[in-house]
């Protein structure tokens, strides 16, 4: 079977050695209580003329260093019960866009939650205090300290949008999906392995886990690393110590999912196969995995018919 990175058969094997830090789980304990300490001071206003079968919320949460965060929240217009809820994000540099695009959760009968990534392509702002500067892009912001790292905050927003979601009434707060796609993939996956809300999570083609390999082979938003580092050749090392603890291969081992989904395309140059199977093979062996191969896509992944296998595992996963 054809791969842009190795055979299949090797792929579904490889469980590299994690690189978390010692302190990894102590340091995410401690961002974790200090969000908690930061009220989320959610509002929902609803819009009256968006789709008519279901309820369309303009959602806004604080995030952990105070940036007002925004989404799109989905309900069907009648809700009899608490539903399942998926909580969505979103790929690099893009934004929630418009509400319609939730409308295959709420047709699958889901209330459904797409969050706004801080600083990109959305409605939400950021603030960022580093100590050094960075390439183009957002992913070498704050490289150099842990403390500082773009993705520190931005991962918190994912747990807080969690607690915005299950503090709905329409929600069932015990069946909760997280899911997205690339840099979406890697927020689901972060989500899951920080917030002990999260039920089931479905990472598409996800990004962000095994950096030390990542930046060897890929092309795309990893040059953004490359560059830093061919400009700084002396902090090599500190870098990849900061990513570690950003690296979706050592976060997946805190998951407490009931089940996990994810799909992998061969021929993916910007989340190469092996770091997808980095990841899905260090799922702690309590949770029911199951991965979609797709042996001649790139970083679309498997399109539409993934798509429509997704919103099937999801009705299963979260009956």
């Amino acid at each position: 079977m054809a791969s842009i990175d190795w055979p299949l058969e090797k792929l579904v094997e490889y469980k590299p050695a994690l690189t978390a830090a010692p302190d990894f789980n102590a340091f995410w304990d401690a961002q974790l209580v200090q969000s908690e300490k930061v009220p989320l001071n959610g509002e929902f206003a609803e819009l009256s003329d968006s789709l008519p079968l279901a309820r369309v919320y303009d959602a806004t949460f604080d995030g952990a260093d105070g940036v007002r965060v925004r989404g799109w929240f989905l309900t069907p217009r009648e809700v009899k019960k608490p539903l399942p809820a998926v909580v969505q994000f979103i790929g690099y540099t893009g934004g929630r866009d418009y509400s319609h695009a939730l409308a295959p959760h709420v047709l699958n009968g889901f209330c459904a939650f797409i969050m706004d990534s801080r600083g990109q392509g959305g409605n939400t702002g950021m603030k960022l205090d580093t100590s050094h500067g960075g390439q183009s892009g957002f992913i070498t912001h704050g490289i150099l300290d842990k403390d500082e790292y773009y993705f520190r905050n931005f991962y918190l927003d994912t747990v807080r949008a969690v607690e915005l979601v299950c503090a709905r009434p329409e929600v069932d707060s015990q069946r909760v999906a997280a899911i997205g796609g690339s840099q979406g993939g890697a927020l689901s996956i972060a989500c899951a392995g920080l917030s002990d809300r999260v039920a089931v999570m479905a990472p598409d083609v996800p990004w962000l886990s095994h950096f030390r390999r990542s930046v060897d082979i890929a092309v795309g938003p990893y040059s953004e690393i490359t560059n830093f580092l061919k400009r700084w050749p002396e902090k090599i090392e500190q870098a990849f110590t900061t990513l570690s603890y950003f690296d979706n291969m050592n976060l997946v081992t805190r998951t407490k999912v009931k089940q996990a989904y994810y799909s992998v395309a061969l021929w993916d140059d910007i989340c190469p196969p092996s770091s997808v199977y980095a990841s899905y093979n260090h799922l702690p062996a309590s949770v029911q995995k199951r991965i979609e191969v797709y042996p001649y896509n790139g970083h679309e992944g498997g399109g539409n018919l993934h798509q429509q296998r997704k919103l099937k595992w999801l009705r299963q996963a979260l009956a």
